[in-house]
């Protein structure tokens, strides 16, 4: 951690002394940003400290997030209290105007590393809005209506990845685009019994329209993939994948927002780092069908109070060659209230109800209460 944060410390702290000692920036910087010293780049710091205690009232096997597939089905009970400070993040945001046009460099990471080191979340160059390429959430989901929950983790049946990749971007008018991006491919599946290994032949192809209006926006997206698995003995087997996702946002009230996501396809559980295949009755490669909706809605009580309650259900069809004790259906319930002290802080607490079932019907559920404190400073 201390090999990534110290050069980027010593070189914010060099560029703002330096800084002191030149004339008046010649470039207009928006509020936050700093303009490099003789340079036509403006750069950005900024990020925010989060702070989470988390109680547990059930078993899960995922304290420092609410992850209902690692809800037990076995009957266990147990409660546990857990705090921690991993949300942590820090950003480095560059914008450079050049002959192309304006040239944006991003780079992000926070704690969720092993042991709590600083792990690399998001870090590319964007040419013109329009040329991508790096590591940024999927072009497949809908970055702009991830649950605003104080859990880390969000909805379990959701399209939340972000992927190395290179992306195109067209506006079509003033408030509608198209993007086409290659991503980097996922090679989870159910291995098969004979000895071998998966293989990525080809990257995911993925494309989506949005049109953004006074009243929201609508999203429709898909992806494309596949995945073959070779055999020591000799041949493939190969399945292609592919997804739908429709998603948006709907503006009532005067600050209040409904989101909704419905997402379906053979494969698309790797939108979420899940298995792509499992094997049939044959032991032959087959795609998993999985299913998901979210729903959620944004109020304001007043002034400096707001609230998100989110919903959402999936269901993986589960293949003949899965064991019995394969995620079948789960369901993740959140209801928050946040109290926004200052301009960039906020204090909240949240509740957290999730319940897997599995293939043979055994099922689990957990409950959590988290409460959480964060400071935004960029």
């Amino acid at each position: 951690m201390k090999a990534i944060l110290l050069p980027v410390i010593l070189l914010a702290s060099s560029i703002f002394a330096f800084a002191q000692t030149t004339p008046e920036p010649t470039i207009d910087s928006p509020p936050g940003w700093w303009q490099i010293p003789k340079t036509k780049t403006i750069l950005k710091l900024g990020g925010y400290v989060k702070f989470d205690l988390i109680h547990d009232f059930n078993p899960i096997a995922s304290p420092d997030y609410f992850d209902v597939s690692k809800i037990p089905t076995d009957g266990s009970e147990g409660v546990s209290t857990h705090l921690h400070a991993k949300e942590t993040r820090l950003y480095l945001d560059t914008k450079t105007a050049t002959g192309i046009g304006e040239v944006r460099t991003y780079v992000e990471g926070d704690f969720y590393g092993t042991s709590g080191a600083f792990r690399l979340r998001h870090a590319f160059v964007e040419i013109n809005d329009k040329w991508l390429a790096g590591q940024w959430w999927s072009n497949f989901m809908d970055e702009s209506i991830i649950p605003a929950t104080l859990d880390f983790e969000k909805p379990a049946a959701y399209v939340f990845a972000r992927h190395a990749m290179f992306r195109y971007k067209h506006k079509l008018s003033g408030d509608a685009y198209f993007a086409i991006a290659l991503e980097e491919p996922s090679k989870n599946g159910q291995t098969p019994a004979e000895p071998g290994a998966f293989e990525s032949p080809l990257p995911d192809l993925t494309a989506r329209y949005r049109i953004t209006k006074d009243w929201g926006h609508f999203q429709a997206s898909g992806f494309a993939a596949k995945i073959q698995y070779r055999y020591l003995s000799g041949g493939t087997d190969a399945v292609t994948l592919f997804g739908l996702n429709l998603s948006g946002r709907l503006n009532f009230l005067e600050s209040d927002y409904l989101i909704y996501q419905a997402v379906y396809g053979p494969g698309s559980g790797r939108m979420r780092g899940g298995l792509s295949v499992a094997l049939d009755s044959n032991g032959e490669l087959q795609a998993l069908d999985d299913l998901g909706f979210t729903v959620g809605v944004q109020h304001s009580w007043a002034p400096k109070v707001t609230s998100l309650l989110t919903y959402n259900h999936g269901i993986v069809d589960n293949t003949a060659g899965q064991s019995a004790n394969n995620l079948h259906i789960s369901n993740y319930l959140a209801a928050n209230v946040l109290w926004h002290f200052t301009d960039r802080a906020f204090a909240g607490v949240e509740y957290l109800h999730g319940t897997r079932t599995d293939k043979n019907d055994a099922s689990g559920a957990a409950n959590r209460l988290q409460m959480s404190i964060k400071y935004t400073f960029n």
